[in-house]
């Protein structure tokens, strides 16, 4: 039981979280593999109750995919976050079904300008080898994720002395400073309200002093400090198994003794290996399968609206697209979202009217001028442009259930604009990272966004800004970068028309074709119970209990 001085604190600080996020509410994420849920809550037994205490114990399999990455300074795949976000715990937390922050490592966070922040550790943390964390773990991680070779870094942008460091002319953030074993300091060059929210990031976990010894090996089997520690290596391609890390010292530790995440290059095989009972959960199901899947399954399906948005992309790095605003527009006003929806999906997805998604309250239905289906528009701007001379390629990642609808919006594209001659490639999410990594895209491309935390600014920055992490179109607008850095700066309570207008600007500028608004279906076998997603799309595994073992 903890103590009252903890629960006071926790209390104190998890307001000082709601006062700082500026984000908004829920009512149901970077580069994604986004598909589709709903609350499942009633499923399963309360962490905490003695119900989840007798259903602990047992192991279970789930899907998963491959990730590009697995560590805390490259990963932004949803493959290889699913896995981190079991392997470590975060300072904040977030409620499983509304997404709403509490402590999680952190004894408290505290701030009186939003700029400068004071994090105290809870005591007692251990990494899976059993070396303490300290303030210090959480310092020389940050260090090595805001390096200028982690794929992450532009997570510590805002950090004083991120621009020393990235240059070489530093080793550390001069804005982290370690007052003792358990307090941390944070300085930012400016106010950002979304910063305490933004600490349930991956980026933002600590390292052990093992991760620095070789840090290329390390995600061969990462050392943490969450609920569940691995159980051998990485097998590339096949599995990645983990168990129960015995001595977490947070209060809702995992139920299960042991979780595998069965990695499949195609989501219908995972949907038949449930079936069959040789997979026990996955959490996508092929869109084809949403008209029989309640039949199928049962009370085994779980539907949740989630912060998912899927979008094609555009490179503007090509002049084709980069140099010709009319063009990606007629291909937007091209594309009738709404018969895709209805034909592939059996109506679960959300036509996209904006960037920020329908989960936060900046959320406007009306957003986007270019997003409706208005074919004789869509001639007349395609007219202006030129029209399209050579072979419209278009990208996507196997396996995911993209096929049929990426091969909608061609058909469509022919019917409304004459596009016939149309190429289609297609590659495993790892390696289709990798190509967008190198700018090696010549067409438009599939990808989508979750929100690792739930506010508007993850919704735009990691995407659009300037060489922003994530961002894979090449896109670049120095009003919009300020528009967002002002939205950012604004007190929290009056962020949502800030950020709104910094997504006008992207909106008008149009560098991706908004699809849709997901809607995760899960489906499990008879083994096991508790379900549940949370907003951002990811299952919450260690909720997940075995009843057949």
């Amino acid at each position: 039981m903890r103590s009252a001085k903890r629960a006071l604190a926790l209390a104190a600080a998890t307001a000082l979280v709601l006062t700082a996020c500026g984000g908004g509410d829920t009512d149901d994420g970077d580069t994604t593999d986004p598909e589709v849920t709903e609350d499942g809550a009633e499923d399963g037994a309360e962490d905490g109750s003695e119900d989840a205490e007798a259903a602990s114990g047992g192991e279970f399999s789930i899907r998963g995919c491959e990730p590009q990455f697995l560590n805390t300074t490259d990963t932004r795949d949803v493959c290889g976050g699913a896995v981190l976000r079991l392997l470590f715990a975060p300072l904040v937390e977030t409620d499983p079904e509304t997404g709403e922050p509490s402590m999680g490592t952190a004894e408290s966070i505290e701030s009186e300008d939003n700029q400068t922040w004071t994090i105290t550790l809870r005591e007692g943390d251990t990494f899976h080898d059993g070396t303490p964390v300290t303030a210090q773990s959480y310092a020389d991680a940050w260090n090595a994720v805001a390096g200028p070779e982690a794929g992450n870094s532009f997570f510590f942008s805002r950090f004083e002395g991120f621009e020393e460091l990235q240059a070489g002319e530093a080793e550390e953030l001069s804005g982290v400073e370690v007052v003792d074993d358990q307090t941390l300091e944070v300085t930012l060059t400016e106010p950002f309200g979304p910063f305490l929210i933004s600490l349930n990031d991956t980026s933002f976990y600590p390292l052990p002093e093992a991760y620095f010894d070789d840090p290329d090996a390390f995600q061969d089997a990462p050392i943490g400090n969450g609920r569940y520690q691995m159980d051998g290596e990485w097998e590339r391609n096949q599995q990645i198994a983990l168990t129960k890390f015995e001595d977490y010292s947070g209060e809702d530790p995992g139920l299960a003794d042991a979780i595998t995440f069965v990695i499949y290059d195609d989501i219908n095989t995972a949907y038949l290996d449930v079936q069959a009972g040789s997979l026990d959960v996955s959490d996508v199901i092929p869109p084809e399968q949403e008209g029989a899947v309640d039949g199928e399954f049962g009370e085994n399906v779980l539907r949740t609206p989630t912060s998912s948005f899927t979008y094609l992309g555009f490179p503007m790095f090509d002049e084709r697209f980069g140099d010709n605003p009319e063009l990606r527009q007629a291909l937007s006003l091209a594309v009738d979202r709404e018969a895709i929806i209805s034909a592939i999906f059996s109506d679960t997805l959300r036509p996209a009217t904006a960037i920020i998604p329908p989960v936060l309250e900046a959320y406007r239905e009306d957003a986007c001028e270019f997003c409706e289906f208005d074919p004789e528009r869509a001639q007349e701007l395609f007219e202006e442009a030129g029209g399209y001379d050579g072979t419209m390629t278009m990208y996507f990642n196997s396996g995911a259930g993209h096929e049929e609808w990426v091969e909608a919006v061609a058909n469509q594209w022919n019917e409304v604009l004459g596009i016939e001659d149309v190429q289609f490639e297609s590659l495993e999410f790892a390696q289709y990272l990798d190509l967008l990594d190198a700018e090696e895209i010549e067409g438009p491309f599939r990808l989508g966004w979750i929100l690792s935390y739930l506010s508007p600014q993850y919704a735009l920055e990691d995407l659009y800004t300037t060489d922003a992490g994530s961002n894979s179109f090449g896109y670049s607008n120095p009003e919009f970068d300020e528009a967002l850095a002002d939205a950012n700066a604004t007190d929290p309570e009056e962020a949502d028309s800030a950020y709104q207008e910094a997504e006008d600007i992207l909106l008008a500028d149009l560098p991706l074709i908004p699809m849709w608004y997901g809607q995760s279906t899960s489906v499990w076998g008879d083994r096991v119970e508790g379900v549940i997603m949370d907003p951002s799309g990811y299952v919450r595994a260690e909720r997940i209990s075995v009843v057949e073992d």
